[in-house]
């Protein structure tokens, strides 16, 4: 069921209770679960926080904690899966979701209170009918049994027969609802996609209860940012939410946290551009590592080099300066770098490389683009085989306070080497022609022992290496049909199960993010007759076992062709 009075039926409802935090692993959630910290503790709200990631996860901390908890926030998690079907909690457990996966699991919308999802009805697409899927089985039972009483004077062979096409027919239609029902929600569950970041949602609470601050407004632009760069939504459902956000940073413009200068804080909405971590660091790398430019100038041929070489002497600004840390750079080369870049755009096509986006700052020297922080919190949590999850996310948490200036630094210099390494990736794989086009679909496999095959297996990495893959394979292509092809990439997952992950991404000329591999990978698991271990909470990850690779490719293939 839908609460849309978060207010009474969700923060009001939750005082003086104990609840267990269920957090998924990822950006937006740690956003969220720092929002709703800092407004729990106005109610003194007990909690245990359990970090999340996958259904396995879920499951475990449930059942470690239902005992002494009846109260459950589930934040990024739970939303698309049945949860009273996988958790099997006690009649009077209460879930509350916040989740930007979709689409959600049709059995936590039609919940009857035990489920109670923190967003509305209008925040979910195309949901059907209550009558279309579900029905009272018992009302053609009682209805036969009341024509029997009816008729009791009728002949037992007459009323045999009467009973018998009655029976026929109440199982004909039968049949006919239940197709129709499998019909209806395989249509509404065909597409992955996500909805507005939980972090958005979790600021607007805080705003509404007026316990925001500038603090937690860059928590939810840094979420907003995080599914603009990895394209979870379109693009003009990020400009109307950093619309949205730019007008409470206009609000807050005059309220500060500090008043010493020299830590104050501020939130400024301008033009920026599409390179990774170029503030941080040196002008050249960020041109040739970042993802936009190396696809569009084909950064990883000789050819493409020589280009980027022109383009910096185009812009007046010397290879030495290039090669040193962008603070370092002259001052007036500093001030006009945006903007000779721009007016440069159309020559060298370039065209998209600005974008608006938000920028903090703090003390005199402190200033990060939202996109930083994202970079370095996803190299926090996805870039080291070593530490525990648990620990990546408590960094990741520090990696968002203005006290851990150095946790962040650090996060960023690792954030360096995932761009460094994403590109070389896709160097390697063009090189070798290792990008394969399999008819309907392009498909790229990262070998088990290939050079950091670990980074590249975990989620948001993997899908930022997808991006580049096809976006690179479109640039060099001279297949008319390469922007039509969606691309499927796997890695090596966990080499002692011998199990590897499938990710699949639509095609470049889909201008929207909504993904129906997901269903695609779900239709040839069943052709195959294959049990799939997936426990992702975004459909379009896969997880079968390395052996069957071939054959599950070959089903996809088949399926297709079709």
């Amino acid at each position: 069921m839908y609460v849309e009075d978060l207010k009474n039926e969700f923060y009001e409802f939750l005082t003086g209770k104990r609840i267990l935090l269920l957090v998924h692993y990822d950006i937006d959630s740690i956003c969220a679960l720092k929002i709703l910290q800092s407004i729990l503790k106005h109610k003194e709200v007990r909690y245990t926080l359990c970090v999340v990631r996958g259904v396995e996860d879920l499951k475990r901390s449930h059942q470690e904690h239902c005992a002494d908890v009846k109260y459950f926030v589930l934040i990024n998690c739970g939303g698309t899966v049945n949860l009273v079907d996988v958790l099997e909690p006690a009649d009077d457990a209460v879930f509350f979701v916040i989740d930007a996966h979709r689409p959600t699991h049709l059995d936590n919308i039609f919940s009857d209170g035990q489920v109670r999802l923190l967003w509305g009805p209008n925040e979910d697409a195309e949901v059907p009918e209550f009558q279309a899927v579900y029905r009272d089985d018992s009302d053609d039972e009682s209805g036969g049994e009341d024509e029997d009483e009816e008729n009791e004077g009728e002949g037992r062979a007459a009323k045999k027969r009467r009973l018998d096409e009655e029976a026929i027919m109440r199982r004909r239609e039968r049949r006919l609802w239940e197709q129709r029902r499998f019909d209806i929600i395989a249509e509404y569950s065909q597409y992955t996609y996500y909805a507005k970041a939980s972090a958005v949602a979790m600021y607007k609470l805080a705003w509404l209860l007026n316990k925001d601050d500038k603090d937690l407004l860059w928590l939810a632009i840094v979420a907003l940012t995080e599914q603009f760069l990895f394209s979870k939504i379109e693009n003009t459902q990020y400009v109307l939410a950093a619309g949205e956000l730019q007008a409470h940073t206009t609000r807050l413009k005059n309220r500060s946290n500090d008043a010493d200068v020299a830590t104050s804080l501020k939130i400024s909405f301008e033009k920026d551009l599409k390179l990774v971590l170029y503030r941080h660091w040196c002008v050249e790398s960020s041109l040739k590592y970042s993802m936009f430019t190396a696809c569009k100038m084909k950064l990883w041929s000789h050819r493409g080099s020589k280009k980027l070489y022109e383009l910096l002497a185009d812009m007046g600004l010397p290879v030495a300066q290039s090669q040193q840390s962008f603070e370092s750079m002259d001052l007036q080369l500093r001030k006009e770098f945006h903007e000779s870049l721009e007016k440069l755009s159309e020559k060298y096509n370039l065209e998209d490389l600005i974008f608006t986006s938000f920028v903090l700052q703090f003390g005199y020297r402190n200033k990060y683009c939202a996109s930083d922080i994202v970079y370095a919190m996803l190299a926090i949590l996805e870039s080291s085989p070593r530490d525990k999850p648990e620990e990546c996310f408590n960094s990741a948490l520090d990696c968002l306070s203005r006290r851990h200036k150095e946790t962040l630094q650090k996060a960023i210099e690792r954030a360096k080497t995932i761009t460094k390494t994403l590109f070389k990736t896709v160097q390697a794989a063009i090189d070798m022609k290792q990008i394969i086009t399999a008819g309907s679909f392009v498909y790229y496999i990262i070998q088990e022992g290939s050079l950091d095959w670990y980074m590249l297996s975990n989620q948001h990495i993997l899908l930022l290496l997808a991006q580049f893959i096809l976006r690179a394979y479109v640039s060099m292509s001279k297949n008319k049909k390469a922007p039509d092809l969606p691309l499927i990439i796997s890695a090596p997952k966990n080499l002692e199960l011998g199990t590897c992950i499938v990710l699949g991404i639509p095609p470049l000329r889909q201008l929207s993010p909504k993904n129906n591999l997901g269903r695609a990978f779900e239709e040839a698991a069943e052709n195959i007759n294959y049990d799939v271990l997936s426990d992702y909470f975004d459909t379009s990850y896969f997880e079968i076992f390395t052996k069957d690779r071939t054959r599950f490719f070959d089903a996809l293939t088949a399926l297709f062709d079709k």
